[in-house]
């Protein structure tokens, strides 16, 4: 990881926004990075339970949000109604999520680091 802590803030987002959709960076050492961070997300297993939990936290969320709808109760709306959708976030941007995209940019960034050596 410390390819990955190397970089700048900015860098840091061009390479997770990269392993989310699968790509390889063109720039080698951005390349080391996204291998570091595409081999963290393979070997944290806390990434798997947040990959099932969190659509049935955002799908939970958005159901009690409901139910404080039907209730009446603003507050519980808010709450809740925040809450799922903050996971429904989550879901769609972090790139633990989607494996076979990590899969794929780990891949590619690895032929990246050896056609620049």
């Amino acid at each position: 990881m410390e390819a990955f802590k190397a970089l700048s803030f900015g860098d840091r987002w061009r390479a997770r926004r990269h392993v989310y959709r699968g790509e390889a960076p063109a720039d080698p050492r951005m390349a080391a990075a996204a291998i570091a961070l595409a081999e963290r997300y393979q070997r944290n297993n806390e990434m798997q339970a947040l990959r099932w939990g969190a659509p049935f936290l955002a799908i939970g969320g958005l159901c009690l949000a409901i139910w404080g709808a039907i209730e009446g109760d603003v507050l519980a709306v808010v709450i809740w109604g925040f809450t799922g959708l903050g996971w429904a976030g989550h879901l769609m941007l972090n790139p633990a999520t989607r494996p076979k995209m990590v899969a794929r940019s780990l891949q590619a960034s690895r032929q990246v680091v050896a056609s620049s050596n």
